[in-house]
């Protein structure tokens, strides 16, 4: 074993090859615009194109989870705070959050 794993108080065993795990990180992010489809989010870290993100999302005061692909992603704020434009393809969204969507397009369009 190496000396990073000899200070544990457990036993632990190197990795031989590739064994792939996954992070989930919650951040923050400002929805810009979103559609029954998809939306745009400023967030400040980037997320690469193409990778799948659960998205948490609460609408008329009901969170969901959905589903979402990256489609694509712009630098819109200049280092040292990068800020990144996101848009986000939802891929299975629930019908409540369709439904919450729906009922805000109508009511701007209203206005």
């Amino acid at each position: 074993m190496s000396p990073l794993a000899d200070r544990r108080s457990r036993s632990r065993y190197e990795v031989v090859g590739v064994l792939r795990g996954t992070l989930e990180v919650s951040e923050p992010a400002r929805v810009r615009n979103i559609s029954r489809t998809g939306a745009l989010i400023e967030t400040s870290t980037p997320i690469p194109v193409g990778s799948i993100q659960a998205v948490q999302i609460t609408l008329e005061g009901h969170s969901s989870r959905i589903t979402s692909r990256v489609r694509h992603i712009t630098l819109i704020g200049q280092p040292p705070e990068p800020t990144y434009a996101i848009g986000l393809e939802f891929l299975s969204p629930p019908e409540a959050v369709t439904l919450s969507v729906t009922n805000l397009i109508a009511e701007a369009q209203a206005e």
